[in-house]
């Protein structure tokens, strides 16, 4: 079985007024890199930040001892928690039929 490494590449485009484009021709040109190459690392660091910030959770100590309390031990189920697990199951179970 071959495994394909052919690197398939993608064309970002993006319009601009010529004042931005100086900017960041300037600053690519401050960076040594062109162009392209300095918004492609641009916009991935920024991605990357987004990404971070949206998929980790940030506790405090006492928010982090908090919720392992929680998991550890966890609060017996109420009357409104039992009947929406009832109607998830019911609902589950008609889609199944």
């Amino acid at each position: 079985m071959s495994i394909n490494t052919e690197r398939k590449e993608t064309r970002l485009v993006a319009r601009t007024s010529s004042e931005i484009q100086e900017i960041i021709q300037r600053a690519a040109d401050y960076s040594g890199a062109t162009i392209s190459q300095f918004l492609i690392d641009s916009a991935m660091e920024k991605a990357c930040r987004i990404i971070e910030r949206t998929e980790t959770l940030q506790l405090s100590m006492s928010g982090a001892d908090a919720l392992y309390a929680a998991l550890e031990n966890p609060p017996k189920p109420n009357k409104k928690l039992i009947e929406a697990a009832k109607k998830y199951r019911g609902s589950v179970n008609a889609d199944n039929h």
